[in-house]
């Protein structure tokens, strides 16, 4: 045998015990699971993220100009989130639902 033949031999050996590895090692089927928050809580989360600035400082690209801006919109978030506010989007948004509204909250700004 020659040199060039026991090399392709050996990468031939390896590449078939490598490929049960790989394919033992991704699932494509992840578990679903349930939400713990309501439709009204994620739409009344996302308007607060964006009134408090986050979802524009998110957008930014220039690292340095943002660090304090997300400070401060990471700030604002948490008050909102916290405040009287939060809750009244909350009872909004299920209000909605309950009237059968479902594309209310959800366009792109």
């Amino acid at each position: 045998m020659t040199a060039k033949t026991l090399i392709a031999t050996a990468l031939i050996a390896l590449s078939a015990a490598a490929v049960p590895a790989f394919a033992q090692s991704y699932s494509h089927l992840d578990p679903i699971t349930q939400s713990q928050k309501s439709r009204a809580e994620v739409l009344a989360d996302l308007e607060i993220y964006r009134e408090s600035g986050l979802a524009a400082v998110d957008r930014t690209e220039d690292f340095d100009l943002s660090a304090g801006q997300r400070a401060k919109a990471q700030a604002r978030y948490a008050e909102l989130k916290s405040s009287p506010t939060y809750a009244a989007l909350v009872q909004r948004f299920a209000a909605k639902d309950a009237k059968g509204s479902t594309t209310e909250g959800v366009s792109a700004r």
